[in-house]
């Protein structure tokens, strides 16, 4: 069911948006990206796809918070991701976009490293 629902130019703005790096991005974009990803993945009703939405509907949460930027809770979440967009595009449900998933997989789990291992400096 993925692949008749997300192409692999639907996945160019957010891979082009993860390989400027997080700390680039204006926080309202990260935002928006979450946002249109997780509408995106609810729309195929593809029950695979059902836990990456809850994750970006999570991440968007951390990152708009008020109070304070939860770091090591964003660089989990964007672990997290990256291990399930993995798990999606090897289980060969995705066969059209899985090299894009791919590299999505590979940047999510690079910006959660950076992150927990302490390479942004403090602050958003």
């Amino acid at each position: 069911m993925t692949e008749k629902n997300i192409r692999s130019q639907d996945l160019d703005s957010l891979i082009s948006a993860l390989g400027e790096g997080m700390r680039s991005l204006p926080l309202e974009r990260a935002i928006s990206e979450a946002d249109d990803w997780q509408k995106k993945l609810e729309t195929t009703g593809d029950h695979d796809l059902r836990p990456i939405a809850d994750d970006l509907r999570e991440l968007k949460e951390l990152l708009a918070a008020e109070e304070t930027f939860d770091e090591p809770a964003v660089g989990r979440k964007l672990l997290e991701l990256g291990e399930r967009a993995q798990a999606v595009a090897v289980s060969g449900t995705a066969t059209p976009v899985a090299d894009k998933l791919q590299l999505l997989s590979h940047l999510l789990t690079e910006e959660g490293r950076s992150i927990l291992e302490g390479e942004y400096p403090e602050g958003r």
